[in-house]
């Protein structure tokens, strides 16, 4: 069960942001070059500049375009739109 909690449109823009450059750093691990910001887009079936906004918390992006991205991402939209965990007291991580 979720908390519900008084989050603002711009704070849940900004938690999207995170986590979408957070997976598509994933997508490609490294020693690979990182998946860029246009061919990620591109393979998710949306367009460029959307993506862009995304990652800036510019947009509001639709249900539709957040499955596409999901689904490219392997992930659940939920995923998404899960706020970060933060690091526990005292962990050197």
């Amino acid at each position: 069960m979720f908390a519900v909690r008084n989050i603002t449109p711009q704070n849940l823009r900004d938690i999207l942001a995170f986590n979408v450059r957070h997976y598509r750093a994933l997508k490609i691990p490294p020693p690979d070059k990182p998946l860029s910001q246009e061919r990620c887009a591109w393979e998710a079936g949306i367009d460029r500049t959307m993506m862009s906004k995304i990652e800036r918390a510019k947009t509001n992006p639709s249900l539709e375009t957040l499955l596409k991205l999901a689904n490219y991402l392997n992930v659940n939209v939920a995923d998404l739109l899960q706020e970060p965990r933060k690091p526990a007291s005292g962990s050197k991580a």
